[in-house]
């Protein structure tokens, strides 16, 4: 069974009041969409990874503010927003699997196999992709379904995506 993965599709990265906005994102929204309708269609499971973290993170230190629990700015974006039939995994730092019951959530909806979308393609997709591929999933990145903080970022995510983990880019 496959299951969608959508990765920090949250406000604060999003919109143009976001905290931490990465450039693109708002262009991705369409196909997520299109695709997560596709996945419900096929009674397969759609998983939202959000970040979550307290006012006193530690990541602060490196990063401003951001999806502070219970804020706008830690919401699933409009357009996107998750129904009754889909999963959230909070997070609070890059991997959606580190400190999480996602990978137990797939086990139990026996998921070998994950599509990984949103942003940032660098950052949160990255290591959750990574972790996904040493946890042995097939991993599968649609690249019209990510964004990263530079279009540098991007590029060189595809390659490492491709060349060091071995992840099926579409």
């Amino acid at each position: 069974m496959k299951a969608l993965l959508i990765v920090d599709m949250l406000k604060d990265f999003v919109y143009d009041s976001g905290a931490l906005k990465v450039d693109g994102a708002q262009e991705i929204i369409p196909y997520i969409r299109d695709l997560r309708e596709d996945f419900k269609n096929n009674n397969e499971p759609v998983i939202y990874i959000c970040d979550n973290h307290s006012k006193y993170d530690p990541e602060f230190k490196i990063w401003p503010p951001h999806c502070v629990e219970g804020t706008f700015g830690a919401e699933v974006v409009s357009e996107l927003k998750p129904n009754d039939t889909d999963y959230i995994v909070k997070k609070t730092t890059y991997s959606g699997f580190f400190g999480t019951n996602l990978n137990e959530l797939l086990k139990s909806l026996n998921v070998d196999t994950v599509y990984i979308v949103g942003v940032a393609m660098n950052i949160c997709v990255h290591y959750t992709a990574a972790d996904a591929k040493m946890l042995g999933y097939n991993v599968f990145v649609p690249l019209k379904g990510v964004r990263g903080l530079t279009r540098e970022d991007e590029e060189y995510m595809e390659k490492q995506f491709k060349n060091i983990l071995n992840l099926f880019l579409i």
